[in-house]
């Protein structure tokens, strides 16, 4: 049975709170992703931000000429739903299916985030799957 813990990204890239848009802007650009933890000053999840909630901020900020960039958690979404690292992958795969999310966060009890999974993880799961099926032979030849 596939766990969480199995394929979730462990490395996370996180920003408080209270960290501008402008800083979320440069993690997203250096490291290449499109979900970023949110978290509070304990390092608990707090929320989420994506490239697309920053870079809808980004413009209007650039195009409003003088205004100072907002704090992320006035953009975040906080109604985040998460997962342990013992829970199934059938199950992490539904809830993001039936609710549409892109990623789900990986936390302790204590809702300190341990990782993360993303559809990309699950597509790289899926294509690593898929190739294994494919190596071996469906039926025996006579």
């Amino acid at each position: 049975m596939i766990r969480a813990e199995d394929i979730m990204t462990r490395n996370i890239i996180d920003v408080m709170e209270s960290d501008d848009v402008y800083q979320a802007f440069s993690k997203f650009h250096q490291h290449h992703i499109h979900q970023l933890l949110v978290v509070n000053v304990d390092s608990e999840l707090c929320g989420m931000v994506s490239d697309r909630d920053i870079l809808r901020v980004w413009a209007e900020v650039t195009n409003s000429h003088g205004c100072s960039f907002p704090k992320v958690q006035s953009v975040m979404t906080r109604d985040v739903m998460t997962c342990a690292p013992r829970d199934k992958l059938t199950h992490i795969t539904e809830m993001m299916l039936e609710h549409r999310l892109h990623a789900i966060p990986i936390v302790c009890p204590r809702r300190r985030p341990l990782g993360i999974i993303t559809s990309t993880d699950l597509l790289r799961f899926s294509l690593k799957n898929l190739n294994i099926l494919n190596a071996r032979p469906i039926f025996a030849r006579i």
